[in-house]
């Protein structure tokens, strides 16, 4: 996109600093003439027909109604116009969408010819069209033709004072004067009609002139700095430095014609100062005129001192902007008496005060803090909130516990949005200051979920929808993600995205220029005197003040029912239809320039709204009012009360039904089906979210376990208790709905960075891994509440599936990988076997139709996520339910292996980039590869697939360490480490995923295609070393104990000699487990439900060790054993 001068086509990159030498060509010649000294009445500038080109889209729409779409089209560019609409077209989320673009067109009741015609209407049409001058322009006119003067030299003097500090906005005074003269005559009329007047008349204007560079400065820079930039290459400047040049263009701007044909370019944005004006203008007498109707009133509820002193500051801004420039703001007088204004009701703010003194008169301690609050109905006042540091750890703990208590509060009353702008730590006690989110309903709308299949029950219906709870937003492999929760939201934290920052201010070298962001500082933490306090040495305070009232509002149920929730019927609340953030970006981006000259480009701007719509069908529903708000330089608000199933917009606008049920009645629900389960549930996805805030490796740590255990008998029967125990669990931690299942585990996004997430279809964490489990408890303990449970795992999977095999970029190719498609191909293989169910085959079968072309895009290669895990998934299938094809798709997963291998220095490796280095071990290295080709090879006798396993093997016999006695964990290096001494530049693990255990047991478990004196070696090397150092980190399958038991019950039989300190490890290992519970594989040993590192897999691994005839090894991707 270019910027558009007379005769001069400027690219973007000129405002951001970067100028083609081409840019100083020729320019209009009018634009150097200087106009100032002519009568602006008599200059023809208000008869351009330019001005016009500011008519929205919506209002030409209006005027084409009115002329019955009649349009003299003899001058039109239908060319250029061509162009643009295909532009149009061609945005996202048009782009191969053109049902999509036909709605959108619908929604302002056009076709594609129509909107192509009023692209290609030039302005003059328009005018004619239009007939009366608009208002703005008018507006304009009087301005800058001075026909608004002052009446008070002092206000002058304030303006001009005001101007001194604020040069960019020099150049708009004969706007901020007209606005000014509006002003003051408005506040003498108010001095008119009340006796007590709580400000000085005389002075009032300085505070209030304050907010105008909020309110002007978004709007205009970006076009002044372009017009700067443009000046400084054509040389228009004068001035022997930077500053001063960049004030010669500041003085140039203030001659009134020079400005003027700056915004008859620009008629867009000339059109948004005025209106912004005629905001702040109206906006400021509301509340001017609000606070002398209320002062008795507000003198009565607050503690506003007997002589207040004058109104000295007023900071609007304290929030988004609303309905025409609306905010919060705080009102200080000179006495230091401070008060917020809120420009809406504050019933329900009013009514959750009341739910506070009812839980401190319930026993709640220690009590809550109650708010004075005096509620005007359409808007209110509020006392104002002091951030304070706690001066003892007494306060901090205090502090904390009340949280806890306010997190289930907020659980009840279904709320959300409670990031770390909507809460102030003062003291002891935490406040909530935003409760507009309360309440907050879903949509009544076909809501897909964007992940797919994923149950929205376990996020929606939990704690962690409320925000408080840490939790880290735009994670991704390369970057950390961000926790904005009231809970976290620790400042400083890098955000992912480079923010646009303005450079060289002053100067007329001023550009925008990207920075990385920072989350700044929020009032929310507390702070023990000077010292920041760290929030995960409170978690025990928060699980007492959540259970605390928790427990108030279950015993107390009905009262809360019955008397308190009934007055929230009515009060108003907001719906939170789309991340605010998004609405703010996009109102940036439509003060550029170029979408400052013709409204149309401004409107196309907008129609990135359409974007989501195919996930939240709904929101189609209210992009009309969306757009209404964005022009009008708002943040879009939509609100509704809790008994209604009626969504408003700001301008009164009204959608029925847009609702499935009255938001009070899923409180009603919420609160109706409080019990201990669900108790126990909250509790446990607190700690879980907590886990997430300490970032860190996988590699496990060794723990006091093994050294302090007693020694547990593993007989059949112990451990099949304990596999109940996991199986118990589980069913205390699913999240049911309509028959569907889901859990929350703790997941891995990243080497360092663990999220809470509704389980994946995989293995690892997913449904498929935990229904795996429930399966063969219930077929090993004969309990039908386990089986009962499995199949609705494996129901809610299947249907699942549907959905996703629709999306197959959403699906992975290995069985342990998200949304591993050969995962549920694993499943499917043994739940047909242990149930005897036939069909569950061929549904596995079609699943499997899905891989070739994922294979074909694979560059993961190992078990885990990879082509690897396939061959092992296949083969499953393939020895229940033979066929060729399952077959031919496991040599495609083998003959794409062969043609990514890479030749190292010894044997090959697979490795997606050229500058990672191959791993070697199980999961994720060339010992699974090697297992997967030799087991294939063993079925089909392809020496091809077993030359190339030997050659992954040569290469861990080179990378493998004799020092060490195990193989390294190369995660994270590069070839160059070869160079070095791997003993002191690789981490060692013992474990199935990486190092000697998982190499044992895939080296094991091939002898029988490659037995030789070198791999028994190895297997007894990897034997020694599990047994001296493999034990002790947790309970974990993939990188614990129970992991490595799998593996030491297997090499026992080739080495019996070792089975006496085998036993012993086994019952030791038993006996922590008794001890300390469940330890899964995640930093801190925190609990989740998945089978590689949770309590799934911990469960799977006791029950394999009490039926290993009955339990295959998952860990090797065993077959069924039951047919």
């Amino acid at each position: 996109m270019f910027y558009r001068h007379p005769n001069l086509f400027v690219h973007r990159d000129v405002w951001q600093g970067n100028f083609p030498l081409s840019c100083t060509a020729e320019r209009r010649e009018y634009m150097q003439e200087s106009i100032s000294k002519r009568q602006l009445s008599k200059y023809p500038v208000w008869q351009h027909a330019s001005w016009y080109a500011a008519i929205s889209l919506k209002e030409r729409v209006a005027l084409q109604n009115m002329s019955n779409g009649a349009i003299e089209q003899s001058h039109f560019e239908m060319g250029m116009a061509q162009s643009r609409l295909d532009e149009w077209k061609e945005q996202a989320p048009f782009r191969h969408d053109t049902e999509l673009f036909l709605r959108r067109l619908a929604l302002d009741g056009l076709t594609e010819q129509e909107l192509l015609t009023m692209l290609a209407e030039p302005a003059h049409s328009l005018q004619t069209r239009v007939g009366v001058r608009p208002e703005w322009v008018e507006r304009l006119r009087s301005a800058f033709e001075a026909r608004d003067q002052a009446d008070d030299t002092l206000e002058l003097t304030f303006l001009e004072e005001f101007l001194k500090n604020q040069a960019l906005l020099s150049p708009m005074k004969p706007l901020l004067v007209q606005a000014l003269v509006r002003l003051s005559k408005g506040i003498h009329a108010l001095s008119q009609r009340y006796t007590v007047v709580p400000f000085e008349l005389k002075t009032i204007c300085v505070p209030l002139l304050s907010q105008l560079p909020g309110r002007l400065l978004p709007r205009f820079l970006k076009t002044f700095v372009l017009e700067l930039n443009v000046a400084r290459l054509e040389e228009k400047l004068t001035g022997e430095t930077s500053e001063e040049r960049f004030q010669d263009f500041v003085r140039q701007l203030c001659e009134p014609g020079r400005m003027l044909l700056l915004l008859e370019e620009y008629n867009v944005l000339a059109r948004l100062l005025v209106e912004a004006l005629d905001q702040w203008v109206e906006t400021s007498l509301e509340l001017l005129e609000r606070l002398c109707a209320d002062w008795a009133e507000i003198c009565a509820t607050f503690a506003v001192p007997t002589t207040p002193g004058a109104l000295v500051d007023i900071q609007t801004g304290k929030g988004d902007t609303h309905r025409g420039g609306r905010s919060v703001t705080v009102l200080t007088w000179s006495s230091g008496f401070q008060l917020v204004y809120k420009p809406r009701s504050l019933a329900v703010d009013v009514h959750f005060q009341e739910l506070l003194a009812w839980l401190n008169e319930a026993g709640f301690q220690p009590a809550f803090r109650t708010l004075r609050i005096l509620d005007r109905k359409s808007y209110g006042w509020m006392e104002f909130v002091r951030c304070q540091s706690c001066t003892l750890e007494e306060e901090v703990e205090r502090f904390y516990r009340r949280q806890g208590g306010y997190l289930a509060l907020l659980y009840a009353l279904e709320a959300a949005d409670f990031h770390f702008e909507n809460l102030i730590a003062a003291g002891e006690h935490p406040i909530l200051i935003d409760l507009e989110a309360l309440f907050q309903p879903r949509l009544s709308m076909q809501a897909v979920v964007e992940q797919g299949f994923i149950d929205p029950e376990c996020i929606d219906r939990s704690v962690l929808r409320i925000g408080l709870l840490p939790y880290r937003m735009w994670s991704s492999e390369q970057a950390t993600g961000v926790d904005i929760s009231g809970l976290g939201g620790q400042a400083g934290q890098v955000v992912p995205t480079m923010i646009p920052k303005w450079a060289e201010v002053g100067t007329d070298q001023m550009r925008l220029r990207k920075e990385q962001g920072r989350l700044a500082a929020g009032q929310h933490r507390p702070k023990l005197g000077e010292q920041d306090v760290d929030t995960l040495s409170y978690q025990d305070a928060i699980l007492e003040g959540f259970t605390t009232v928790y427990r108030i509002l279950m015993e107390r149920r009905e009262e809360l029912l019955e008397r308190l929730l009934p007055s929230f019927e009515n009060a108003e609340i907001r719906c939170v239809l789309r991340p605010t953030f998004l609405y703010g970006v996009l109102l940036i981006d439509s003060f550029h320039p170029d979408v400052l000259r013709d409204a149309l480009e401004r409107d196309r701007l907008f129609d990135r709204l359409w974007i989501g719509v195919h996930q939240r069908p709904a929101l189609e529903q209210v992009i009309a009012f969306e757009r209404a708000d964005l022009w009008r330089g708002d943040i879009p608000v939509f609100t509704t009360t809790p008994g209604s199933c009626t969504l408003a917009s700001s301008s009164g606008g009204c959608i029925e039904h847009f609702f499935a049920e009255p938001t009070l009645t899923a409180t009603r629900r919420v609160i109706q089906n409080l019990n201990k389960n669900d108790l126990e549930r909250q509790c446990w996805i607190i700690r879980a979210s907590f886990a997430t805030m300490a970032l860190g490796s996988d590699r496990p740590k060794r723990r006091a376990m093994l050294s302090t255990s007693a020694r547990v008998s593993s007989t059949p029967e112990r451990l099949l208790a304990e596999a109940r125990r996991a199986g118990d669990r589980l069913n205390e931690l699913v999240f049911l709905n309509k028959g569907a299942v889901s859990w929350l585990g703790v997941t891995p996004i990243s080497d360092r960075e663990w999220h809470v997430l509704p389980a994946d279809l995989d293995l690892y964490g997913g449904v498929a891994g935990i229904t795996l489990f429930l399966a063969y408890l219930g077929a090993v303990s004969g309990e039908e509440r386990y089986t009962t449970l499995a199949r609705q795992g494996q129901e809610s999977l299947t249907s699942r599936l549907k959905w996703l095999k629709e999306r197959p970029a959403a699906l992975g190719v290995g069985p342990f990988g998200g949304n591993g498609v050969s995962g549920c191909i694993y499943l499917l293989s043994h739940l047909g076997a242990l149930w005897n169910e036939p069909k569950l085959y061929r549904e596995a079968e079609a699943l499997a139709d899905l891989l070739p072309e994922m294979v074909e895009h694979d560059e993961l290669y190992d078990i885990i996520g990879g082509a690897a895990g396939g061959i092992g998934a296949l083969l499953s299938l393939y020895a229940v339910a033979p066929s060729e094809k399952i077959l031919s798709l496991a040599c495609l997963c083998a003959d794409h292996l062969l043609s990514k291998a890479r030749t190292m220095r010894r044997g090959v490796g697979w490795s997606a980039q050229e500058e990672q280095v191959p791993l070697a071990g199980f999961a994720h290295g060339n010992a699974g590869i090697a297992w997967a080709l030799l087991r294939l090879y063993a079925l089909t006798r392809e020496e091809r697939f077993q030359r190339m396993a030997l050659q992954a093997i040569a290469y861990e016999r080179f990378v493998f360490s004799e020092t060490r006695q195990n193989w390294p964990d190369l995660r994270g290096h590069s070839a160059s480490i070869f160079d070095q001494a791997l003993e002191r530049s690789c981490s060692f693990m013992i474990a199935w995923c990486h190092g000697a255990s998982g190499i044992g047991l895939g080296r094991l478990d091939t002898l029988d295609v490659l037995d030789d004196a070198e791999t028994r070696a190895e297997i007894e090397c990897a034997l020694r070393t599990t047994l001296e150092n493999g034990f002790g980190f947790n309970h974990s399958i993939c990188h614990g104990d129970i992991g490595n038991l799998e593996f030491l019950r297997a090499a026992v039989k080739r080495f019996p000699s070792y089975a006496e300190r085998v036993r012993e490890v086994e019952e030791r290992v038993l006996g922590s487990l008794v001890e300390q519970n469940f330890v899964s594989g995640l930093p801190n040993g925190v609990e989740t439900p998945g089978l590689m590192v949770g309590v799934a897999g911990s469960g799977y691994g006791l029950l394999r060790l009490a039926a290993p005839e009955l339990v295959p090894s998952v860990l090797l991707l065993a077959p069924p054993r039951v047919l």
